[in-house]
């Protein structure tokens, strides 16, 4: 018998207790180590927590040792190419050390906008090359197709959750300020890296109204063409022009506001 069991991806299991009851008439002496991982905790944690003695160690993506595991992993990689071709090149160290930067950039990004349930792991960033042109390729696509749309997804869905708690600002800006690459005369022929923009997620990019104030800023576009708000923010100004004035006034302009209103429902009629 083994000493040690190692089995990954338990939550794609229904029940984890039917697994490990036959171990129940197993002496402990006798029974090996088991490692198990999982993406989320499911109802059945505590019952294997009870009858099998078993601790769980929570590895979020924001606390090591997953958060440096990217950096050594891939370090690790660059470390056994020098060796094998006795070359160290500069340009293929800094992009090593800056992918998990990025890595951690983005993670910010989705904690500022959703949740740290949505963060990105390190599995996504394992499989650079270890080389410069291949690194780019690899990079470009990864973006372009997999953190692009990933993260409008999350970022959708963190809005409609949360709401607005952070201000906007486009992902791809801090990584276009730190790009690692040395521009190159085939440069032009890459595609670029694809931009977040706010309205690609639904992101309000107006500013709230100040304290006091009961007006509401709307777009002109929504006002154009709206005999209904039209006639709506003409009583509005009608009714902030005669609020200083006394009520002798006030009942003199009656008679404006009913022209107004009037001539508003024709108008929307």
């Amino acid at each position: 018998m083994p000493l040690v069991i190692i089995l990954d991806n338990l939550h794609h299991v229904s029940s984890l207790g039917e697994i490990f009851n036959g171990l129940l008439n197993c002496k402990y002496h006798k029974c090996p180590y088991i490692i198990g991982t999982m993406n989320q905790a499911t109802s059945s944690t505590p019952n294997l927590q009870l009858h099998h003695n078993f601790r769980w160690v929570l590895c979020a993506n924001h606390t090591e040792p997953v958060k440096g595991f990217l950096g050594r992993f891939l370090r690790r990689k660059l470390m056994e190419t020098e060796i094998s071709g006795r070359v160290r090149n500069a340009e293929l160290v800094k992009i090593i050390n800056w992918i998990p930067k990025v890595w951690h950039h983005l993670n910010r990004f989705l904690e500022a906008h959703s949740s740290s349930d949505v963060t990105i792991g390190p599995r996504l960033f394992l499989s650079c090359p270890i080389d410069v042109d291949g690194s780019r390729v690899w990079f470009t696509d990864l973006w372009n197709y997999s953190i692009i749309p990933y993260l409008l997804e999350a970022v959708r869905e963190g809005l409609q959750l949360y709401g607005r708690r952070a201000p906007w600002e486009d992902p791809a800006k801090w990584v276009m300020d730190t790009y690692p690459w040395a521009a190159s005369p085939q440069q032009h022929e890459w595609p670029p890296l694809l931009q977040l923009r706010p309205e690609d997620v639904g992101f309000d990019g107006y500013s709230l109204p100040r304290e006091g104030s009961t007006s509401k800023q709307v777009p002109p576009s929504d006002t154009e063409g709206d005999p209904l708000m039209n006639m709506l923010m003409r009583l509005q100004e009608a009714a902030n022009y005669s609020s200083p004035q006394s009520y002798d006034s006030d009942s003199n302009s009656n008679s404006h506001h009913d022209d107004i209103l009037d001539s508003s429902l024709e108008s929307t009629l």
